[in-house]
């Protein structure tokens, strides 16, 4: 259970020590897993594009390509660091759990608990030089469905926005809300980028308006979403 501490204030739910030692094994095994993956890129100059940015940048995806993100974002943007918004509560616990296993920090909240807090953290963290990763789906759906407030930390700090997708030669489909995809070891995926300058996502400044078009983007580099 979440304990508060002051007025108004709710603090994330998180596992104890020893539950994140007795994860200490599937965390290795989940690293071997995912540095096993083969990425190539489907666009000619993706790779280069992606690696050549200096600047921080909110990356984007769907919430069932999240299995791959924290080994792509190691390979292709080190030595930066990244933060991904989770949930505040128990399931957001595992979730948390998994980003450290992927080598990504986590910022805790939502649009219930903590989700003005979250979102000024995660500018901050922008700010300070890092990237900073974020689901428009998550984290209950609908999927394929981009929520306004996914877009608002990239308004705000006005840092490039990347989309996210990958297509998978081999993978396990799990039943969720979102068919959360698991690749089988060794499969070789296909990375899916598209950079969008604030300047441009945000010209006409209608939130609900650069949401569709991110939306748009995202689905049109998503393979299985007909």
């Amino acid at each position: 259970m979440s304990q508060s501490h002051g007025k108004g204030k709710v603090s994330p739910y998180r596992h104890p020590l020893w539950t994140k030692f007795l994860l200490y094994p599937l965390g290795i095994f989940y690293r071997l897993w995912t540095r096993s993956i083969r990425f190539f890129y489907s666009m000619e100059n993706g790779r280069e594009e992606i690696m050549s940015l200096s600047e921080p940048m909110t990356l984007i995806l769907w919430h069932n390509r999240l299995f791959l993100a924290g080994e792509w974002h190691r390979r292709f943007r080190h030595p930066r660091y990244c933060f991904g918004l989770i949930s505040g509560s128990r399931d957001g616990a595992w979730l948390e759990t998994f980003y450290g296993w992927a080598g990504i920090g986590a910022v805790r909240g939502s649009r219930n608990r903590r989700g003005t807090e979250a979102t000024r953290e995660l500018i901050r963290k922008l700010r300070e030089g890092n990237d900073v990763g974020i689901t428009p789906d998550g984290s209950r759906g609908p999927k394929y469905e981009a929520k306004p407030g996914a877009l608002l930390v990239a308004r705000a700090s006005k840092v490039p926005v990347v989309l996210l997708s990958f297509s998978y030669s081999h993978t396990i489909r799990l039943k969720s809300w979102d068919s959360f995809a698991i690749p089988l070891p060794f499969s070789r995926i296909e990375v899916k980028t598209q950079v969008l300058r604030p300047e441009d996502l945000f010209a006409e400044r209608d939130l609900s308006l650069a949401t569709q078009r991110v939306q748009e983007y995202l689905v049109q580099m998503t393979d299985d979403t007909a």
